[in-house]
């Protein structure tokens, strides 16, 4: 059997290496951009004190073997652990009006993961790892239902060419992106409604906005001045405040050389939303005057600064597996609007839905 898998993220790359042992499976996976495993995203910048490696997506990743054991026996087994290190400080809180608070020591000991060169490292290493196969910068833009004889899915890409051929597909890109891929496919007759049908439950997830802001710092004073912070990161916890998460990324190892300070600032949906079209000049203004507000530090000039809009940064309301998959003969859903916006929970969505895929069952 031929199973295309449409997204590179950690829920398809999950669903691929879970999958890529079953007899008479051949996995081919479709990932329009150039990297690997979706919001867990690194850039790194080369500056006059040594390169810079910056997650400007997710931050760090959770090992939970009760929530998430396919990722926790995959870490744990298979993938090599040598530049994974325990970031080892605590997320503090913050409100509305600035005032920093400690965070729950329950929450905070767990450890929380990064590697050496970030965290775009986890999808090399699944990618590696498995011998997966990866079309890398195809758009995938429909299906294209193939003879009631013959069954199975051509893949049509954003240039209306067919860029290969499946008896299954796959479908593991964010909720909305899913949707429109569905409505734009040619299916069988039978399958029409219920096409039309699993599309509106698709939009049903709704996702969260954000603006990823990140400052660098190139004078030492800062940096010993961040260094005697007592957390990593803040969250807001009461969602009045234009900056959801800021975090060091100085204190992830081989991150950032000594004497440099990087702080990632991931601004509100709300924000986000007001200011989406925005040039990044002035967005990067107003952030490091309301971080340097919220630090109570003067770190209204950084020496640079990069920015990413994130459309599907988190999801806010998710979807039941059994709301998408088992509807549509052939066609399968995984990704983190089934199963919540963290590292590892869309991780095992892939693993889950590679699941049912080996079963044949539906939940």
């Amino acid at each position: 059997m031929r199973l295309a898998i449409i997204g590179a993220g950690l829920a398809g790359l999950m669903a691929a290496y879970e999958l890529r042992n079953r007899p008479d499976m051949a996995v081919t996976i479709y990932e329009k951009s150039r990297g690997l495993a979706g919001r867990a995203a690194t850039r790194w910048h080369d500056r006059p004190a040594g390169r810079v490696y910056v997650d400007h997506g997710a931050q760090y990743l959770r090992d939970e073997a009760g929530v998430s054991p396919s990722l926790h026996k995959l870490l744990e087994e298979a993938l090599p652990r040598a530049e994974l290190a325990d970031i080892g400080r605590p997320v503090w809180t913050f409100n509305a009006a600035n005032q920093i608070i400690e965070g729950d020591h329950a929450q905070n000991i767990a450890p929380k993961w990064s590697y050496t060169h970030g965290l775009a490292t986890l999808g090399k290493l699944i990618a590696e790892t498995g011998h997966l196969t990866i079309k890398t910068q195809v758009h995938i833009d429909h299906l294209q239902a193939l003879s009631v004889h013959s069954g199975g899915f051509a893949l049509i890409d954003s240039d209306g060419l067919i860029v290969g051929e499946a008896d299954q597909v796959l479908i593991a890109i964010p909720s909305g992106q899913a949707a429109d891929l569905l409505t734009a496919s040619s299916l069988s007759t039978t399958d029409e409604s219920r096409r039309d049908s699993v599309a509106e439950t698709l939009r049903m997830a709704v996702y969260r906005r954000c603006w990823s802001v990140t400052l660098g710092y190139e004078q030492s004073a800062v940096r010993e001045r961040l260094d005697n912070v007592p957390y990593y990161a803040l969250i807001n916890t009461d969602r009045q405040h234009d900056i959801a998460w800021l975090a060091f990324e100085h204190n992830k190892s081989g991150h950032v050389s000594p004497g440099q300070a990087v702080i990632v600032a991931q601004m509100a949906n709300g924000y986000t939303v007001r200011n989406w079209d925005a040039v990044p000049a002035p967005v990067v203004e107003q952030e490091a005057a309301q971080v340097a507000d919220l630090l109570g530090d003067d770190l209204r000039l950084p020496d640079w600064s990069d920015t990413q809009r994130w459309r599907y940064s988190q999801p806010d309301k998710t979807l039941d597996y059994s709301g998408v998959n088992g509807l549509l003969p052939g066609i399968w859903f995984a990704g983190d609007y089934l199963s919540g916006g963290r590292m590892h929970l869309a991780a095992q969505s892939g693993a889950t839905v590679a699941d049912l895929i080996d079963r044949g069952l539906v939940v």
